[in-house]
């Protein structure tokens, strides 16, 4: 079952945003919000999709529901930004951002056998 006051908060908390600048966005107000983060009330459809225009995102993205395997993959919230600012890099800078990435894991793969 998908927990959409979660999912919510998840969303929010990543943004950095306070509750009432989303109940704002939204169209509620701040308490009417803290309820649906903490499961008390559900937000009706106009408000998710609101909410879903807000974040830009689709209303799978928004609850987390992935339908339909990997071809739609809902994206978290740092995986989307990096995607977005990946795609904004020359094809220079994405080759040698990869690259560095690459190292990284590799390092961080070799820490953890160490431990």
């Amino acid at each position: 079952m998908i927990n959409v006051n979660k999912k919510m908060l998840e969303w929010r908390e990543f943004y950095g945003y306070k509750q009432k600048q989303v109940a704002e966005a939204i169209g509620v107000n701040r308490a009417t919000y803290a309820n649906y983060e903490c499961g008390r009330r559900s937000p009706d459809i106009d408000g998710l999709v609101k909410l879903a225009g807000f974040y830009r995102i689709s209303l799978d993205e928004l609850v987390g529901c992935n339908t339909s395997g990997l071809d739609n993959l809902a994206l978290m919230p740092r995986d989307r930004e990096l995607l977005e600012n990946f795609h904004q890099l020359s094809d220079i800078k994405q080759k040698s951002c990869l690259a560095h990435m690459k190292l990284d894991v590799e390092l961080e793969l070799e820490f953890r056998d160490k431990e």
